[in-house]
């Protein structure tokens, strides 16, 4: 499943990020504040979709994009520990993990 228009709106601010070496206090907050928006907006993502979006031309610092990897991971499973009768999509009807 594709990241939606609205999550992809969302993460458009993780392109200005400074391409240093070192992330700020200040990046780390807005990172979080993203991830936290698009889980609570209703919206979701697994983590490849992340990995995929960072790939796909976003000429973001490897370093970044590992904190932003890392930052993401995070908040997911903080948000799925905190809601834990969330159903899952099953819009194919397999029954499975599409």
């Amino acid at each position: 499943m594709p990241l939606s228009e609205r999550t992809l709106v969302l993460l458009n601010p993780l392109k200005s990020i400074d391409d240093n070496k070192i992330i700020g206090r200040e990046q780390v907050d807005l990172i979080r504040d993203i991830f936290k928006k698009i889980l609570s907006s209703g919206d979701s993502y697994k983590i490849h979709e992340i990995e995929n979006w960072l790939d796909n031309g976003q000429k973001i610092n490897p370093s970044i994009a590992e904190r932003i990897l890392n930052v993401a991971h995070y908040q997911k499973a903080k948000f799925d520990a905190n809601n834990p009768l969330k159903m899952a999509d099953d819009s194919c009807g397999c029954g499975g993990d599409c």
